[in-house]
């Protein structure tokens, strides 16, 4: 384990506090599943449709010849 030292405003402490008491976990968990989470985003932007999300004319098209390819 890595041990990591950050200092924070006041709000974003005091929400982070509201998480770990929701949640019942500890700061650690709340900053794992942080990255887990972003990591995903980054996992579908570099996917095979995810590098063209911004045409949706070219990955319309490519769904449609993947469709029409199947039968």
């Amino acid at each position: 384990m890595k041990k990591l030292e950050i200092e924070l405003d006041e709000t974003t402490y005091d929400k982070i506090e509201q998480l770990t008491k929701t949640h019942h976990c500890q700061v650690s968990d709340l900053i794992k599943a942080m990255v887990e989470q972003l990591t995903q985003a980054e996992i579908m932007k570099d996917s095979l449709i995810g590098k063209w999300s911004n045409d949706a004319e070219v990955v319309d098209q490519m769904i449609a010849e993947i469709l029409q390819n199947r039968t």
